[in-house]
């Protein structure tokens, strides 16, 4: 056997290898998820006993700010509950619940959940409609891989964003920008496919994998942090304000008395 052939074939072996590997870490993943699950609605259950839980912890968070407008702040501050659930057959897909509360006049009561779905593509492949409505061309050259595709949802947006509300903007040429800057709010993104780059919410997918491999398995872990931090900002402030306190000048006869004793440091 040359050695081209026993590398070709060792290669084989090992992208063989790396398949099983993959079998293993998804069953792996689905018997995490179960012993999980539980847990997880009893916090959620603890969670709800907490005031502004999810707006500290949003608000505070260093990466979810990237991914929404500054705007988009004060409806993050209106939300009470966020929950993930996986998929029990297949971990890969899940969905992410938000629930609102309101803000009268501007903003109703809600509760919004967006499904996610893991798909496998290849390098050529368009994903179109739905379901997997895919070109390619020669299977054998191009790599497979996995992305997560989902469904517009209808989520009712807030009054003071009718401008850039894409539902309510009849002319999307002459509106361009109106349009793309709705598209980048938080409200955007429940509307996002993964099948229009470009013309929907700007990365999507990243801000689903927060959700749900970052922001809701940790929450607890960055909400005692956020207090932490306000903890130590408030400590901070009242230093600040005890260095402005004026100076007392002591007056002569003190001069006198204390002159030999070292002043104490506060």
């Amino acid at each position: 056997m040359s050695d081209k052939k026993q590398i070709a074939d060792a290669l084989r072996g090992l992208a063989d290898n790396e398949s099983a590997m993959d079998v293993v870490e998804k069953q792996v993943e689905k018997y995490r998820l179960d012993l999980l699950r539980p847990v997880y609605k009893d916090r959620d259950e603890l969670i709800g006993r907490v005031p502004s839980f999810w707006m500290v912890v949003l608000s505070q968070h260093s990466n979810f700010a990237n991914f929404i407008r500054a705007s988009d702040f004060k409806y993050v501050d209106c939300i009470d509950d966020v929950r993930v659930e996986w998929d029990e057959a297949n971990p890969g897909n899940f969905s992410v619940n938000i629930k609102f509360h309101g803000l009268e006049g501007d903003f109703p009561a809600q509760s919004v959940t967006k499904r996610f779905r893991l798909v496998k593509v290849k390098d050529d492949m368009k994903v179109s409609g739905n379901d997997e409505d895919r070109e390619s061309g020669d299977d054998d050259d191009e790599e497979e891989y996995e992305r997560l595709l989902s469904d517009p949802v209808d989520v009712e947006w807030p009054v003071a964003y009718d401008s850039i509300n894409p539902d309510k903007i009849q002319d999307k040429r002459a509106s361009k920008k109106e349009y793309r800057t709705g598209m980048k709010t938080l409200f955007g993104w429940f509307r996002w496919t993964g099948l229009k780059p470009g013309k929907e919410f700007p990365n999507g997918e990243s801000l689903a994998e927060l959700f749900a491999n970052d922001l809701y398995p940790y929450c607890v872990k960055y909400y005692i942090e956020a207090q932490r931090d306000l903890a130590d900002e408030m400590s901070d402030s009242d230093n600040d304000d005890s260095a402005e306190e004026p100076l007392e000048l002591p007056s002569d006869d003190d001069e006198v008395q204390d002159h030999s004793k070292k002043r104490r440091l506060e």
